[in-house]
Protein backbone atom coordinates (compact mmCIF):
# COMPACT_ATOMS: atom_id res chain seq x y z
CA UNK A 1 0.00 0.00 0.00
CA UNK A 2 2.85 2.40 0.88
CA UNK A 3 4.59 1.57 -2.39
CA UNK A 4 1.41 2.23 -4.39
CA UNK A 5 0.83 5.56 -2.65
CA UNK A 6 4.43 6.60 -3.33
CA UNK A 7 4.10 5.56 -6.97
CA UNK A 8 0.93 7.61 -7.29
CA UNK A 9 2.66 10.65 -5.79
CA UNK A 10 5.60 10.33 -8.19
CA UNK A 11 3.19 9.99 -11.12
CA UNK A 12 1.35 13.12 -10.02
CA UNK A 13 4.57 15.14 -9.73
CA UNK A 14 5.73 13.91 -13.12
CA UNK A 15 2.41 14.92 -14.69
CA UNK A 16 2.65 18.38 -13.14
CA UNK A 17 6.14 18.87 -14.53
CA UNK A 18 4.94 17.87 -18.00
CA UNK A 19 2.03 20.32 -18.23
CA UNK A 20 3.51 21.90 -21.36
CA UNK A 21 6.05 19.88 -23.39
CA UNK A 22 7.37 20.11 -26.95
CA UNK A 23 6.50 17.18 -29.14
CA UNK A 24 9.17 14.56 -29.74
CA UNK A 25 9.10 11.55 -32.01
CA UNK A 26 9.22 8.42 -29.91
CA UNK A 27 7.67 5.02 -29.57
CA UNK A 28 4.16 4.82 -28.17
CA UNK A 29 4.05 4.22 -24.40
CA UNK A 30 3.53 0.65 -23.22
CA UNK A 31 0.00 -0.31 -22.14
CA UNK A 32 -0.66 0.08 -18.42
CA UNK A 33 -1.97 -2.75 -16.25
CA UNK A 34 -4.89 -2.45 -13.87
CA UNK A 35 -2.70 -2.01 -10.78
CA UNK A 36 -0.93 0.94 -12.39
CA UNK A 37 -4.23 2.54 -13.40
CA UNK A 38 -5.80 2.01 -9.98
CA UNK A 39 -2.72 3.42 -8.24
CA UNK A 40 -2.77 6.51 -10.48
CA UNK A 41 -6.47 7.03 -9.79
CA UNK A 42 -5.99 6.54 -6.06
CA UNK A 43 -8.81 4.01 -5.74
CA UNK A 44 -7.54 2.96 -2.31
CA UNK A 45 -8.58 6.34 -1.00
CA UNK A 46 -12.14 5.93 -2.32
CA UNK A 47 -14.46 4.69 0.45
CA UNK A 48 -16.50 1.56 -0.19
CA UNK A 49 -18.78 -0.77 1.76
CA UNK A 50 -18.31 -4.54 1.92
CA UNK A 51 -21.05 -6.55 3.63
CA UNK A 52 -20.11 -10.22 3.92
CA UNK A 53 -22.78 -12.61 5.20
CA UNK A 54 -21.36 -15.93 6.44
CA UNK A 55 -23.48 -19.01 7.08
CA UNK A 56 -22.51 -20.51 10.47
CA UNK A 57 -25.07 -23.35 10.57
CA UNK A 58 -23.94 -26.89 11.46
CA UNK A 59 -23.99 -28.02 7.83
CA UNK A 60 -20.99 -25.75 7.20
CA UNK A 61 -18.86 -28.27 9.17
CA UNK A 62 -19.24 -30.86 6.43
CA UNK A 63 -16.18 -31.23 4.28
CA UNK A 64 -14.40 -28.52 6.26
CA UNK A 65 -16.43 -25.82 4.48
CA UNK A 66 -16.40 -23.37 7.38
CA UNK A 67 -12.63 -23.60 7.81
CA UNK A 68 -12.18 -23.00 4.08
CA UNK A 69 -14.52 -19.98 4.29
CA UNK A 70 -12.46 -18.47 7.10
CA UNK A 71 -9.25 -19.07 5.14
CA UNK A 72 -10.69 -17.57 1.93
CA UNK A 73 -12.02 -14.56 3.84
CA UNK A 74 -8.58 -13.94 5.27
CA UNK A 75 -7.14 -13.56 1.75
CA UNK A 76 -10.15 -11.52 0.64
CA UNK A 77 -9.90 -9.06 3.54
CA UNK A 78 -6.11 -8.74 3.18
CA UNK A 79 -6.57 -7.44 -0.38
CA UNK A 80 -8.97 -4.65 0.62
CA UNK A 81 -7.87 -1.07 1.16
CA UNK A 82 -7.36 -0.30 4.86
CA UNK A 83 -10.01 2.44 4.72
CA UNK A 84 -12.67 0.23 3.15
CA UNK A 85 -15.56 -0.40 5.54
CA UNK A 86 -16.24 -4.09 6.20
CA UNK A 87 -19.27 -5.55 7.92
CA UNK A 88 -19.09 -9.25 8.84
CA UNK A 89 -22.56 -10.72 9.40
CA UNK A 90 -22.96 -14.25 10.70
CA UNK A 91 -26.30 -15.97 10.37
CA UNK A 92 -27.86 -19.26 11.44
CA UNK A 93 -30.71 -19.14 13.98
CA UNK A 94 -30.44 -15.32 13.70
CA UNK A 95 -28.21 -12.70 12.15
CA UNK A 96 -25.46 -10.93 14.08
CA UNK A 97 -22.94 -8.23 13.11
CA UNK A 98 -19.57 -9.34 14.46
CA UNK A 99 -17.58 -6.51 12.88
CA UNK A 100 -18.52 -3.17 11.31
CA UNK A 101 -15.59 -0.85 10.65
CA UNK A 102 -12.45 -0.32 8.59
CA UNK A 103 -10.76 -3.29 6.97
CA UNK A 104 -7.50 -2.17 8.54
CA UNK A 105 -4.17 -3.85 8.01
CA UNK A 106 -4.66 -7.02 10.09
CA UNK A 107 -7.14 -9.41 8.41
CA UNK A 108 -6.53 -12.05 11.07
CA UNK A 109 -8.11 -9.77 13.66
CA UNK A 110 -11.30 -9.57 11.59
CA UNK A 111 -11.43 -13.31 10.90
CA UNK A 112 -10.95 -13.94 14.62
CA UNK A 113 -14.29 -12.25 15.26
CA UNK A 114 -16.11 -15.04 13.43
CA UNK A 115 -17.21 -18.03 15.53
CA UNK A 116 -14.47 -20.63 15.90
CA UNK A 117 -16.93 -23.30 14.69
CA UNK A 118 -20.28 -23.38 12.93
CA UNK A 119 -22.91 -24.77 15.35
CA UNK A 120 -26.19 -23.09 14.33
CA UNK A 121 -29.26 -25.27 13.90
CA UNK A 122 -31.02 -23.16 11.25
CA UNK A 123 -30.21 -21.02 8.18
CA UNK A 124 -32.16 -17.74 8.27
CA UNK A 125 -31.08 -16.07 4.99
CA UNK A 126 -33.90 -13.53 5.30
CA UNK A 127 -32.54 -12.20 8.59
CA UNK A 128 -29.06 -11.91 7.07
CA UNK A 129 -30.32 -9.95 4.04
CA UNK A 130 -32.35 -7.62 6.27
CA UNK A 131 -29.22 -6.91 8.35
CA UNK A 132 -27.23 -6.14 5.20
CA UNK A 133 -29.86 -3.59 4.13
CA UNK A 134 -29.74 -1.91 7.49
CA UNK A 135 -25.96 -1.58 7.24
CA UNK A 136 -26.11 -0.16 3.72
CA UNK A 137 -28.66 2.50 4.63
CA UNK A 138 -26.86 3.98 7.60
CA UNK A 139 -26.22 7.72 7.38
CA UNK A 140 -22.50 7.59 6.62
CA UNK A 141 -22.64 4.73 4.14
CA UNK A 142 -20.44 5.37 1.05
CA UNK A 143 -22.00 5.30 -2.44
CA UNK A 144 -20.06 2.18 -3.52
CA UNK A 145 -21.11 -1.12 -1.97
CA UNK A 146 -20.51 -4.84 -2.44
CA UNK A 147 -22.63 -7.55 -0.83
CA UNK A 148 -21.40 -11.16 -0.56
CA UNK A 149 -23.48 -14.11 0.63
CA UNK A 150 -21.68 -17.33 1.60
CA UNK A 151 -23.99 -20.26 2.34
CA UNK A 152 -24.28 -23.99 1.73
CA UNK A 153 -28.01 -24.48 2.21
CA UNK A 154 -31.48 -23.28 1.46
CA UNK A 155 -33.42 -20.79 3.52
CA UNK A 156 -34.33 -22.73 6.70
CA UNK A 157 -35.44 -20.23 9.37
CA UNK A 158 -36.22 -21.05 13.00
CA UNK A 159 -39.68 -20.74 14.52
CA UNK A 160 -40.52 -17.10 15.06
CA UNK A 161 -38.45 -15.80 12.19
CA UNK A 162 -39.83 -12.81 10.24
CA UNK A 163 -39.13 -14.81 7.10
CA UNK A 164 -40.72 -18.23 7.66
CA UNK A 165 -41.04 -18.84 3.92
CA UNK A 166 -39.14 -17.88 0.77
CA UNK A 167 -41.84 -15.39 -0.19
CA UNK A 168 -44.51 -13.25 1.38
CA UNK A 169 -44.98 -9.78 2.84
CA UNK A 170 -41.64 -9.63 4.65
CA UNK A 171 -39.74 -10.56 1.49
CA UNK A 172 -41.72 -7.99 -0.49
CA UNK A 173 -40.70 -5.33 2.00
CA UNK A 174 -37.06 -6.35 1.66
CA UNK A 175 -37.37 -6.19 -2.14
CA UNK A 176 -38.78 -2.65 -2.08
CA UNK A 177 -36.09 -1.52 0.37
CA UNK A 178 -33.32 -3.04 -1.73
CA UNK A 179 -34.51 -1.46 -4.95
CA UNK A 180 -34.86 1.95 -3.34
CA UNK A 181 -31.17 2.08 -2.45
CA UNK A 182 -29.37 4.99 -4.14
CA UNK A 183 -25.81 3.92 -4.76
CA UNK A 184 -23.26 4.86 -7.37
CA UNK A 185 -22.38 1.21 -7.55
CA UNK A 186 -24.07 -1.73 -5.81
CA UNK A 187 -23.05 -5.27 -6.67
CA UNK A 188 -24.24 -8.41 -4.89
CA UNK A 189 -22.68 -11.86 -5.13
CA UNK A 190 -24.24 -15.10 -4.04
CA UNK A 191 -21.56 -17.77 -3.53
CA UNK A 192 -23.14 -21.20 -3.22
CA UNK A 193 -20.88 -23.63 -1.41
CA UNK A 194 -22.89 -26.71 -2.49
CA UNK A 195 -25.14 -27.56 -5.38
CA UNK A 196 -28.32 -27.00 -3.39
CA UNK A 197 -28.64 -23.44 -2.00
CA UNK A 198 -31.05 -20.65 -1.21
CA UNK A 199 -28.61 -18.01 -2.43
CA UNK A 200 -30.85 -16.88 -5.34
CA UNK A 201 -33.03 -15.21 -2.70
CA UNK A 202 -30.42 -12.45 -2.66
CA UNK A 203 -31.30 -11.48 -6.22
CA UNK A 204 -34.85 -10.56 -5.14
CA UNK A 205 -33.51 -7.80 -2.91
CA UNK A 206 -30.48 -6.71 -4.90
CA UNK A 207 -31.25 -6.55 -8.63
CA UNK A 208 -28.41 -7.74 -10.80
CA UNK A 209 -27.08 -10.14 -8.19
CA UNK A 210 -24.40 -12.35 -9.66
CA UNK A 211 -24.88 -16.00 -8.76
CA UNK A 212 -21.46 -17.55 -8.98
CA UNK A 213 -21.24 -21.12 -10.19
CA UNK A 214 -20.84 -23.77 -7.48
CA UNK A 215 -17.19 -24.63 -7.10
CA UNK A 216 -14.93 -26.81 -5.03
CA UNK A 217 -14.57 -25.34 -1.55
CA UNK A 218 -10.80 -25.15 -1.91
CA UNK A 219 -11.28 -22.69 -4.79
CA UNK A 220 -13.44 -20.33 -2.79
CA UNK A 221 -10.58 -17.80 -2.69
CA UNK A 222 -10.65 -17.60 -6.48
CA UNK A 223 -14.40 -16.98 -6.42
CA UNK A 224 -13.99 -14.12 -3.95
CA UNK A 225 -11.58 -12.40 -6.34
CA UNK A 226 -14.58 -11.40 -8.47
CA UNK A 227 -16.32 -9.24 -5.84
CA UNK A 228 -13.02 -7.63 -4.95
CA UNK A 229 -12.16 -6.86 -8.59
CA UNK A 230 -15.68 -5.58 -9.22
CA UNK A 231 -15.48 -3.22 -6.26
CA UNK A 232 -12.12 -1.84 -7.36
CA UNK A 233 -13.49 -1.27 -10.85
CA UNK A 234 -16.50 0.52 -9.39
CA UNK A 235 -14.18 2.78 -7.39
CA UNK A 236 -12.15 3.55 -10.51
CA UNK A 237 -15.30 4.41 -12.47
CA UNK A 238 -16.46 6.71 -9.71
CA UNK A 239 -13.13 8.56 -9.79
CA UNK A 240 -13.15 8.81 -13.58
CA UNK A 241 -16.67 10.13 -13.93
CA UNK A 242 -16.94 11.42 -17.52
CA UNK A 243 -13.18 11.94 -17.79
CA UNK A 244 -12.75 9.05 -20.20
CA UNK A 245 -15.07 10.72 -22.70
CA UNK A 246 -12.93 13.84 -22.95
CA UNK A 247 -10.49 14.19 -25.79
CA UNK A 248 -7.81 16.55 -27.09
CA UNK A 249 -8.35 20.10 -28.24
CA UNK A 250 -6.34 21.59 -31.10
CA UNK A 251 -5.31 25.21 -30.46
CA UNK A 252 -3.94 27.03 -33.52
CA UNK A 253 -1.61 29.99 -32.92
CA UNK A 254 -2.51 33.52 -33.93
CA UNK A 255 0.08 33.34 -36.71
CA UNK A 256 -2.10 30.82 -38.57
CA UNK A 257 -4.53 33.64 -39.35
CA UNK A 258 -2.06 35.41 -41.65
CA UNK A 259 0.55 33.51 -43.62
CA UNK A 260 3.21 34.84 -45.96
CA UNK A 261 4.94 33.35 -48.95
CA UNK A 262 7.61 30.72 -48.51
CA UNK A 263 7.96 28.59 -45.38
CA UNK A 264 6.21 29.36 -42.09
CA UNK A 265 6.57 27.34 -38.86
CA UNK A 266 3.51 27.28 -36.64
CA UNK A 267 3.46 25.96 -33.07
CA UNK A 268 0.12 24.18 -32.70
CA UNK A 269 -0.85 23.16 -29.18
CA UNK A 270 -2.59 19.92 -28.29
CA UNK A 271 -4.42 20.36 -24.99
CA UNK A 272 -5.79 17.39 -23.05
CA UNK A 273 -9.29 17.91 -21.70
CA UNK A 274 -8.89 14.86 -19.47
CA UNK A 275 -7.95 15.53 -15.87
CA UNK A 276 -6.98 11.96 -15.00
CA UNK A 277 -6.43 9.82 -18.10
CA UNK A 278 -3.08 10.18 -19.93
CA UNK A 279 -3.62 10.45 -23.68
CA UNK A 280 -1.52 9.78 -26.76
CA UNK A 281 -2.12 11.35 -30.17
CA UNK A 282 -0.68 9.31 -33.03
CA UNK A 283 -0.73 9.31 -36.84
CA UNK A 284 -0.92 13.08 -36.97
CA UNK A 285 -1.57 14.56 -40.39
CA UNK A 286 -2.19 18.16 -41.41
CA UNK A 287 -4.13 19.08 -44.55
CA UNK A 288 -4.78 22.20 -46.64
CA UNK A 289 -7.67 22.90 -49.00
CA UNK A 290 -5.33 24.60 -51.50
CA UNK A 291 -2.92 22.70 -53.80
CA UNK A 292 -0.40 25.57 -53.70
CA UNK A 293 -0.14 25.31 -49.91
CA UNK A 294 1.94 22.37 -48.66
CA UNK A 295 1.79 21.43 -44.99
CA UNK A 296 3.64 18.85 -42.89
CA UNK A 297 3.95 17.67 -39.29
CA UNK A 298 6.61 15.44 -37.66
CA UNK A 299 5.95 11.71 -37.38
CA UNK A 300 5.58 9.90 -34.10
CA UNK A 301 3.15 9.82 -31.17
CA UNK A 302 2.55 12.83 -28.95
CA UNK A 303 2.12 12.00 -25.27
CA UNK A 304 -0.18 14.17 -23.18
CA UNK A 305 -0.23 13.77 -19.41
CA UNK A 306 -3.63 14.27 -17.82
CA UNK A 307 -4.57 17.92 -18.26
CA UNK A 308 -1.29 18.62 -20.06
CA UNK A 309 -0.33 20.39 -23.27
CA UNK A 310 2.15 19.51 -26.01
CA UNK A 311 3.47 21.69 -28.83
CA UNK A 312 3.40 20.27 -32.36
CA UNK A 313 5.45 22.10 -35.03
CA UNK A 314 3.49 22.46 -38.27
CA UNK A 315 5.32 23.65 -41.39
CA UNK A 316 3.35 25.60 -44.01
CA UNK A 317 4.86 26.35 -47.45
CA UNK A 318 3.04 28.62 -49.90
CA UNK A 319 4.09 29.32 -53.48
CA UNK A 320 2.70 32.81 -54.15
CA UNK A 321 3.60 32.75 -57.85
CA UNK A 322 5.95 34.89 -60.00
CA UNK A 323 6.76 38.55 -59.52
CA UNK A 324 4.46 41.17 -61.04
CA UNK A 325 5.42 44.27 -63.01
CA UNK A 326 3.53 46.61 -60.71
CA UNK A 327 5.83 47.76 -57.91
CA UNK A 328 3.35 47.19 -55.06
CA UNK A 329 1.38 44.21 -56.39
CA UNK A 330 0.11 41.92 -53.58
CA UNK A 331 -1.34 38.41 -53.83
CA UNK A 332 -3.99 37.34 -51.27
CA UNK A 333 -6.04 34.17 -50.78
CA UNK A 334 -7.82 32.16 -48.08
CA UNK A 335 -6.76 28.72 -46.88
CA UNK A 336 -8.15 26.19 -44.39
CA UNK A 337 -5.72 24.06 -42.34
CA UNK A 338 -6.88 20.89 -40.57
CA UNK A 339 -4.94 18.74 -38.08
CA UNK A 340 -6.17 15.16 -37.67
CA UNK A 341 -4.92 12.22 -35.68
CA UNK A 342 -5.87 9.21 -33.58
CA UNK A 343 -6.30 9.68 -29.83
CA UNK A 344 -5.60 6.77 -27.54
CA UNK A 345 -4.20 6.03 -24.11
CA UNK A 346 -1.93 3.49 -22.42
CA UNK A 347 -4.95 2.97 -20.15
CA UNK A 348 -7.26 2.05 -23.04
CA UNK A 349 -7.21 -1.71 -22.41
CA UNK A 350 -7.99 -1.36 -18.70
CA UNK A 351 -10.70 1.24 -19.33
CA UNK A 352 -12.58 -0.78 -21.92
CA UNK A 353 -11.90 -4.39 -20.94
CA UNK A 354 -11.83 -4.19 -17.13
CA UNK A 355 -13.85 -1.09 -16.30
CA UNK A 356 -16.33 -1.34 -19.16
CA UNK A 357 -15.89 2.35 -19.94
CA UNK A 358 -16.82 3.65 -23.39
CA UNK A 359 -13.43 5.12 -24.26
CA UNK A 360 -13.42 6.94 -27.59
CA UNK A 361 -11.60 10.28 -27.21
CA UNK A 362 -11.41 12.60 -30.22
CA UNK A 363 -9.10 15.25 -31.58
CA UNK A 364 -11.30 18.32 -31.46
CA UNK A 365 -10.72 21.79 -32.79
CA UNK A 366 -11.75 21.67 -36.42
CA UNK A 367 -10.02 23.52 -39.26
CA UNK A 368 -8.63 26.99 -38.91
CA UNK A 369 -8.97 29.56 -41.69
CA UNK A 370 -6.08 31.81 -42.53
CA UNK A 371 -5.34 34.62 -44.97
CA UNK A 372 -2.45 34.18 -47.37
CA UNK A 373 -0.78 37.46 -48.27
CA UNK A 374 2.48 38.14 -50.12
CA UNK A 375 4.13 41.13 -51.80
CA UNK A 376 4.81 40.08 -55.42
CA UNK A 377 5.53 43.51 -56.93
CA UNK A 378 8.89 44.48 -58.46
CA UNK A 379 9.54 47.14 -55.86
CA UNK A 380 13.21 46.18 -55.71
CA UNK A 381 13.81 46.75 -59.42
CA UNK A 382 11.81 49.94 -59.32
CA UNK A 383 13.86 51.14 -56.36
CA UNK A 384 17.10 50.27 -58.15
CA UNK A 385 15.98 52.15 -61.26
CA UNK A 386 14.99 55.16 -59.19
CA UNK A 387 18.36 55.08 -57.46
CA UNK A 388 20.15 54.96 -60.82
CA UNK A 389 18.09 57.87 -62.14
CA UNK A 390 18.82 59.86 -59.00
CA UNK A 391 22.54 59.12 -59.36
CA UNK A 392 22.45 60.22 -62.97
CA UNK A 393 20.61 63.39 -62.01
CA UNK A 394 23.14 64.18 -59.30
CA UNK A 395 25.99 63.50 -61.70
CA UNK A 396 24.39 65.72 -64.30
CA UNK A 397 23.77 68.47 -61.79
CA UNK A 398 27.33 68.18 -60.56
CA UNK A 399 28.70 68.17 -64.10
CA UNK A 400 26.51 71.13 -65.03
CA UNK A 401 27.76 73.02 -62.01
CA UNK A 402 31.32 72.15 -62.87
CA UNK A 403 30.71 73.27 -66.44
CA UNK A 404 29.20 76.60 -65.40
CA UNK A 405 31.88 77.16 -62.77
CA UNK A 406 35.15 76.43 -64.55
CA UNK A 407 38.56 76.58 -62.87
CA UNK A 408 40.31 79.92 -62.72
CA UNK A 409 43.28 80.62 -64.98
CA UNK A 410 45.46 83.54 -65.84
CA UNK A 411 46.34 86.61 -63.80
CA UNK A 412 44.27 89.39 -62.31
CA UNK A 413 46.01 92.79 -62.29
CA UNK A 414 44.93 95.14 -59.52
CA UNK A 415 45.58 98.91 -59.64
CA UNK A 416 44.65 101.04 -56.64
CA UNK A 417 43.90 104.78 -56.49
CA UNK A 418 47.58 105.63 -56.15
CA UNK A 419 48.34 103.86 -59.41
CA UNK A 420 50.22 101.00 -57.81
CA UNK A 421 49.68 97.71 -59.64
CA UNK A 422 49.87 94.15 -58.43
CA UNK A 423 49.25 90.81 -60.12
CA UNK A 424 47.21 88.00 -58.48
CA UNK A 425 47.66 84.52 -59.94
CA UNK A 426 44.26 82.81 -60.35
CA UNK A 427 43.88 79.05 -59.62
CA UNK A 428 41.29 76.54 -58.44
CA UNK A 429 37.63 77.53 -58.39
CA UNK A 430 37.97 80.40 -55.92
CA UNK A 431 40.80 82.86 -55.20
CA UNK A 432 40.72 85.18 -52.18
CA UNK A 433 41.73 88.85 -52.30
CA UNK A 434 43.40 89.59 -48.98
CA UNK A 435 45.99 92.00 -47.64
CA UNK A 436 48.47 89.11 -47.45
CA UNK A 437 48.02 88.08 -51.08
CA UNK A 438 47.64 91.56 -52.69
CA UNK A 439 48.56 94.18 -50.14
CA UNK A 440 45.12 95.75 -50.60
CA UNK A 441 42.94 96.50 -47.57
CA UNK A 442 39.63 94.69 -47.09
CA UNK A 443 38.60 91.35 -48.54
CA UNK A 444 37.37 89.96 -51.86
CA UNK A 445 36.85 86.76 -53.85
CA UNK A 446 37.28 85.81 -57.50
CA UNK A 447 35.35 83.03 -59.27
CA UNK A 448 34.69 82.10 -62.90
CA UNK A 449 31.27 81.68 -64.51
CA UNK A 450 29.87 80.73 -67.89
CA UNK A 451 26.54 82.36 -68.79
CA UNK A 452 25.15 78.92 -69.83
CA UNK A 453 26.22 75.28 -69.86
CA UNK A 454 26.94 75.24 -73.56
CA UNK A 455 28.66 78.65 -73.71
CA UNK A 456 32.39 78.82 -74.35
CA UNK A 457 32.78 82.33 -72.97
CA UNK A 458 34.14 82.57 -69.42
CA UNK A 459 33.85 85.68 -67.27
CA UNK A 460 35.28 86.44 -63.88
CA UNK A 461 32.96 87.30 -61.01
CA UNK A 462 34.81 89.64 -58.62
CA UNK A 463 33.44 90.64 -55.25
CA UNK A 464 35.42 93.19 -53.22
CA UNK A 465 34.88 95.19 -50.00
CA UNK A 466 37.45 97.80 -49.21
CA UNK A 467 36.83 97.60 -45.46
CA UNK A 468 35.88 93.87 -45.46
CA UNK A 469 32.22 94.50 -44.49
CA UNK A 470 29.26 93.08 -46.33
CA UNK A 471 27.73 96.55 -46.66
CA UNK A 472 30.72 97.88 -48.60
CA UNK A 473 30.96 94.82 -50.86
CA UNK A 474 30.80 95.54 -54.62
CA UNK A 475 30.48 92.84 -57.29
CA UNK A 476 31.36 93.03 -60.96
CA UNK A 477 32.28 90.83 -63.90
CA UNK A 478 34.89 91.04 -66.58
CA UNK A 479 36.08 89.03 -69.51
CA UNK A 480 39.60 88.45 -70.74
CA UNK A 481 41.56 91.71 -71.05
CA UNK A 482 38.62 93.65 -69.62
CA UNK A 483 38.75 95.95 -66.60
CA UNK A 484 36.20 96.50 -63.85
CA UNK A 485 36.54 99.02 -61.01
CA UNK A 486 35.33 98.06 -57.54
CA UNK A 487 35.91 99.91 -54.27
CA UNK A 488 38.41 102.24 -55.91
CA UNK A 489 40.49 99.38 -57.32
CA UNK A 490 40.70 98.53 -61.03
CA UNK A 491 40.73 94.80 -61.80
CA UNK A 492 42.01 93.66 -65.19
CA UNK A 493 41.95 89.98 -66.19
CA UNK A 494 44.90 88.79 -68.12
CA UNK A 495 43.56 85.54 -69.60
CA UNK A 496 47.02 84.35 -70.57
CA UNK A 497 49.29 82.58 -68.09
CA UNK A 498 51.40 84.85 -65.92
CA UNK A 499 55.10 85.21 -66.44
CA UNK A 500 57.33 82.76 -64.67
CA UNK A 501 58.37 85.18 -61.97
CA UNK A 502 54.79 86.15 -61.31
CA UNK A 503 53.73 82.52 -61.21
CA UNK A 504 56.37 81.77 -58.64
CA UNK A 505 55.70 84.77 -56.41
CA UNK A 506 52.01 85.26 -57.11
CA UNK A 507 52.49 89.11 -57.11
CA UNK A 508 54.39 91.74 -59.12
CA UNK A 509 55.37 95.21 -58.22
CA UNK A 510 53.94 98.45 -59.67
CA UNK A 511 54.21 98.90 -63.46
CA UNK A 512 56.88 101.12 -64.71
Amino acid sequence: MIRRTAAAAVAALTAAAMVCLPVASAAAPAPANSDEVYAALGVNQVPADYVVMVDVSRSMRDGGRYDQVRLALRSFLAALAPDDRVALVTFADSARVVHDGPAGRAPDQLVAKLPRSADGRYTDIGAAVETSLRLLTRGDAPPIATVVLLTDGRHDPPVGSAYPFEQGYAWNQLTRAGRSLTKTSLTAYAVPLTGSTGAPLLARVYPGTRLLAPTAIDRLGDQLEQPKASARAAKARSVLGDDASRGVQVVWPAGAGRLGAGRTRLEVRLRSASSRVPLVVDHLVVRSDRPDVRVSVPDGPVELPAGGTAVVPVTVEWDAGPRRVAPLARVTADAALTLDGEVGSPWAGVLTDELGVDFAPRLDGGPTRGTLSAQRGSIGWWSLGAALLAAMAVAGWWGRGRRRRPALAGTLRLRDASGAERDLVLSGHRTAITADSTGLPGYGEVTARRPSVGASEVRLVIGYSRDGSAAAREVGTCGPDETVELGGVAFTWRGTAPVASAARSGLTGPSR
